[in-house]
């Protein structure tokens, strides 16, 4: 073979081949089963936006996207790329982008961009006067009208444009024939934390506003996330926008009503190398653990650059078979040191849970991101290319 020439091909599918020993299970079954339990929450002709932005919060667009089609009414992205990829997809109802066109208007290449996604018939997000300008000029260049929602800041001091400033926006959107609004929304900033003042706040802060736009005929009205959902039946308006709870992790340890959501993932890997060390045998970058006693340790191929916390050393679980074996030292790039003293009948090749689809376990999305202080959407949105996904049902 002459040098640098690979023996095979590393199309996708090989790299999917070669990476089996590291893979994300992804339960669309689970997903349309949370899907059903959102639409209950519901009061009829409530519609159901479906929040699947970064390949559905890391869950894999390529395995979720037919379910979350069926049974969602629209679908919303954080990027007009994403939303392109959609409609590439074959997805035909409707898309909102959140990013406002300020983030598509660097140069010549992002205005042709712009128009280009208005041709898709996606829905566009105005949170500023000036973008008016810039939609209506990327529309003129296509034979569509380009559809937009006007999204209110009401106190999260994110997206959004001020809602004193509101009225002087659809004033500039009335003069242009090139745009029609279509909705307006506001996002919350605390509806998951057990105190709602400030979220009904919000809510009337966004009517107010909405009000003084011209009031909400002919408009779709939006604020609630995943939490709001849940637990604010109030703030449905004409539509919901749920994220997280779709995947089956609940919006926080704060909700008065908790549904019985499945999560939709379980990460799995193989032990790669298992040794027996004697007392006093310390290990990991910093040798942070010293054993003991004498001990069998064991190698897992995952690390923080697959987006296992760091954090998560000494502190984290796995489960092999039907026992949970402690991490012990810092986790690697690409591996993780674990305590299989306790399970002597383990061997190499064998499967380990590195996360559980059981929210009860120590090592489920809710349980590793509780001991990382950091919150579910961090975990399985992190999770690189190395653990691949597949459909489990």
């Amino acid at each position: 073979m002459r040098p640098g020439r690979l023996l095979f091909p590393l199309d996708t599918d090989r790299r999917n081949e070669m990476n089996g020993y590291l893979r994300k299970e992804i339960s669309p079954s689970a997903v349309r089963h949370n899907l059903k339990l959102l639409r209950n929450c519901l009061t009829p002709g409530t519609k159901l936006c479906a929040v699947v932005k970064c390949d559905c919060y890391g869950h894999g667009l390529d395995q979720l996207l037919d379910t979350i089609a069926d049974c969602a009414d629209c679908l919303a992205v954080a990027t007009l790329h994403e939303a392109v990829d959609l409609r590439r997809r074959g997805y035909k109802s409707d898309i909102l982008a959140f990013f406002p066109p300020g983030a598509y208007v660097g140069d010549g290449e992002d205005r042709a961009s712009l128009a280009e996604f208005i041709a898709h018939g996606i829905t566009l997000t105005l949170t500023a006067i000036d973008d008016v300008a810039v939609v209506a000029e990327a529309a003129a260049r296509t034979a569509v009208q380009a559809r937009v929602h006007v999204m209110i800041d009401t106190g999260m001091t994110r997206g959004g444009i001020m809602p004193a400033d509101a009225a002087r926006l659809f004033d500039a959107v009335r003069a242009k024939q090139a745009i029609r609004v279509t909705g307006m929304y506001t996002h919350f900033a605390t509806a998951d934390e057990a105190e709602k003042d400030f979220t009904r706040e919000q809510l009337r802060r966004f009517l107010a506003a909405v009000d003084t736009c011209g009031g909400r005929a002919g408009l779709t009205l939006h604020a609630a996330n995943s939490a709001a959902t849940i637990d604010l039946p109030d703030t449905h308006l004409d539509m919901v926008r749920p994220g997280i709870s779709l995947y089956g992790c609940q919006p926080s340890e704060h909700m008065r009503n908790v549904l019985a959501l499945r999560p939709a993932m379980r990460v799995v890997g193989r032990l790669m190398e298992i040794k027996d060390v004697p007392p006093g045998t310390r290990c990991g970058y910093g040798l942070t653990y010293r054993f003991d006693r004498p001990s069998r340790v064991g190698l897992v191929p995952i690390g923080y650059g697959d987006g296992y916390f760091r954090c998560l050393s000494n502190r984290a679980t796995m489960r092999i078979g039907r026992r949970y074996v402690p991490v012990r030292g810092m986790l690697s790039m690409d591996q993780t040191i674990v305590d299989l003293t306790e399970t002597p009948e383990v061997k190499v090749g064998q499967e380990v849970e590195i996360i559980s689809n059981d929210p009860a376990a120590p090592n489920s999305v809710e349980n590793l991101v509780r001991l990382a202080g950091m919150i579910p959407y961090e975990l399985t949105s992190r999770l690189g290319r190395r653990v691949r996904p597949v459909s489990v049902d």
